[in-house]
């Protein structure tokens, strides 16, 4: 453990319901919870370290916490940085503006749309065809139908890929399903679920390569 006394989570705020600050401003949400829990079997004091998930791993390798508590999927590329231990099983889903102007409804529609994502997450390599996703890309499985290539619009922070949907700079917003579904239930008169759900991404809770006893 890098702090004596604690257990300090890296995790990016807000991905709710995962994630996110409560009305007093604390950090909250199921894996917010998970990572208390662990802290407290382990005799620890739990603090949260809100970071930005496209350096998430980075911070945890740089000393920045002990762990990684964030909506991490688990992928090839992260399992060769860090350990991931597998804890929850979620879909992708999009979210689009209520009413779907759009008409998003199977995978073609996704074609000559605006898609917004957050940065560095599986749903970015899944629109691009990067990553884990490598020659199976959503852009370019349209394309290869002679279809418009999907625009891809990455956000540093989730809640700016939502303001993105909510403002009409993309037609769709992309996110693991509980956080997709968590919108829609919070904003029902500004989002809905398109009901296309793609592909099941095992999420897991990273620890340095090093920290062999807190695997």
């Amino acid at each position: 453990l890098i702090f004596t006394g604690k257990l300090v989570i890296c995790s990016d705020i807000p991905y709710p319901p995962q994630e996110f600050f409560d009305t007093s401003g604390n950090a909250t949400g199921s894996d917010i919870d998970i990572g208390t829990e662990i802290a407290k079997r382990l005799g620890l004091t739990a603090q949260v370290q809100n970071s930005v998930f496209d350096t998430i791993i980075a911070a945890l390798t740089g000393g920045k916490c002990d762990i990684i508590i964030s909506a991490q999927n688990i992928t090839s590329d992260r399992v060769k940085q860090v350990d991931m231990i597998p804890y929850y099983e979620a879909g992708q889903s999009f979210v689009v503006a209520t009413g779907n102007p759009k008409s998003i409804k199977v995978q073609d529609d996704l074609c000559g749309k605006a898609i917004g994502a957050e940065t560095g997450t599986t749903e970015v390599d899944y629109l691009n065809g990067t990553g884990d996703y490598k020659g199976q890309g959503l852009s370019a499985a349209c394309t290869a139908k002679g279809k418009a290539a999907i625009t891809v619009k990455s956000y540093a922070k989730d809640s700016d890929a939502l303001l993105a949907l909510q403002t009409g700079k993309v037609d769709a917003y992309f996110a693991d399903s509980p956080v997709a579904g968590y919108y829609t239930v919070q904003h029902p008169d500004q989002f809905q679920l398109s009901g296309l759900t793609l592909g099941v991404a095992l999420e897991g809770i990273s620890v340095s390569k090093s920290s062999t006893g807190l695997r």
